[in-house]
């Protein structure tokens, strides 16, 4: 029953990442706008960029392939598959961005309008990574291994009413990941895993360069 309700619930962070795909056209363009396409790194960047778009919708087809007439197993594959290009295309707008600053090919309204996006798209696309990596778990465990959890929220460490058999959902990983990125640390939930600390210190990362090179920079020159 567990795995079925994982399951039915999975159509969710497919819709997130097809949001950070969309997202990441328009930066893709606003890059492209700013002026800086005739540098020819940057150039290769956005080049590179519009190849990962291309993957990220064909797996993300997959996904929801996956997600309609395939196994709870390889649905979390094909997720952790469009995971891994959407994360990819973050990094790369990422450095383009701050190609942008270096250069002094700057305009402040597009800057600060592409740092919006990239910061909801970490926002997005770690909730899908969170879900994938707590998800595992209970699937696991699901099998009658012992598993040692990635992620601890407080309704698994104490016995709230009305909370009984409680388990995790789309917007409790959002709530995780958009703390994460707006206080740039971890929340209430407690992070486990080894590899559940690596994806958060990669998000907080990504979102002190955003908040602090872009954002900050961008209302600077507004001024």
């Amino acid at each position: 029953m567990s795995s079925f309700i994982s399951h039915n619930r999975g159509l969710s962070y497919i819709l997130a990442l097809f949001i950070c795909l969309l997202l990441d056209i328009v930066t893709s363009g606003i890059l492209a706008f700013i002026g800086i396409s005739h540098l020819a790194n940057v150039n290769q960047v956005i080049h590179l960029d519009d190849l990962l778009n291309l993957a990220m919708a064909i797996s993300l087809c997959a996904s929801l392939l996956c997600y309609l007439f395939a196994s709870q197993h390889a649905f979390r594959h094909a997720l952790l598959a469009s995971a891994i290009i959407s994360t990819t295309s973050i990094v790369l707008n990422v450095a383009g961005l701050l190609r942008t600053i270096i250069e002094q090919q700057l305009n402040p309204e597009l800057l600060l309008g592409a740092a919006v996006i990239v910061y909801i798209s970490t926002v997005l696309v770690f909730t899908v990574w969170y879900w994938i990596m707590d998800n595992h778990g209970e699937e696991k465990m699901a099998g009658g291994n012992v598993v040692p959890p990635v992620l601890v929220f407080p309704q698994n460490t104490m016995a709230f009413p009305g909370y009984e058999g409680w388990t995790p959902g789309f917007i409790d990983y959002l709530f995780l990941s958009f703390h994460t990125s707006t206080t740039v640390g971890p929340t209430e939930t407690l992070v486990l895993s080894r590899t559940g600390k690596v994806v958060m210190m990669c998000q907080v990362s990504i979102s002190l360069i955003v908040l602090i090179a872009l954002a900050t920079r961008a209302i600077g020159l507004l001024r």
